[in-house]
């Protein structure tokens, strides 16, 4: 693959919402969910090639990220308990009617290593290094979350990155299983495509006003 392959393939990844009603959510076949899950447990693996600068030295694993998949039927069954566990959440939410048509959602966190003021060291220098090395984890998480959607959209699946709303949350969290040490990075809603259906579909709201890069760009 050249670069103008890749090229294409990071112009072509684009925001798309995709909705459908909680009380008729899409049903994907088992075909189309078992090749959009071995498609996304790929890619899943793959993307965990992004460069990382620090051991986070977690459980084990050095990387900073980690990932927590739901699949159709967990997804299908979160959006009719969201009312439930969220009784304040306005009408206008989309999080569970995208829940009620994605093929699937990756929860993506990070664990930072010195936030919410755990700096061992009252020394300035020492701070300015301890929040250096979570911007490291954090920055790295980003290109982790931007690999997964770039190899997603190569294989045909529709990527929407959610700053994630409620998911964010400590409540989500518990009833996910997610430890309370993570901090969610991205909610990627996998779009499998419906076998059957055309599901309501917003574009983001920035997608068509990108600056030409002269405008972001300097050479010294």
């Amino acid at each position: 693959m050249d670069s103008s392959q890749i090229a294409s393939i990071i112009k072509r990844r684009q925001t798309w919402k995709v909705l459908a009603p909680v009380d008729q959510p899409i049903i994907h076949s088992r075909e189309t969910l078992d090749r959009g899950d071995d498609a996304l447990r790929e890619a899943i693996a793959v993307a965990g090639w992004a460069p990382f600068h620090y051991d986070r030295a977690v459980d084990g694993v050095k990387e900073p990220w980690r990932v927590h998949v739901l699949d159709q039927t967990k997804c299908r069954s979160l959006a009719t308990e969201f009312a439930g566990l969220f009784p304040d959440i306005k009408p206008t939410n989309k999080l569970p009617t995208m829940l009620s048509a994605c093929g699937a959602l990756a929860l993506v966190t990070w664990l930072p290593q010195f936030s919410h003021g755990a700096h061992g060291n009252n020394d300035a220098v020492a701070k300015d290094k301890q929040t250096q090395v979570d911007e490291e984890h954090l920055a790295a998480t980003s290109a982790y979350v931007q690999n997964l959607m770039l190899l997603l959209t190569a294989d045909g699946f529709g990527t929407y990155w959610s700053s994630g709303g409620q998911f964010r949350t400590m409540p989500m969290f518990e009833h996910l299983s997610i430890p309370a040490n993570e901090r969610l990075l991205a909610a990627v809603f996998v779009d499998y495509a419906s076998d059957s259906s055309s599901p309501e579909r917003i574009a983001g709201k920035l997608q068509d006003q990108r600056s030409p890069s002269d405008k972001w760009t300097r050479w010294v």
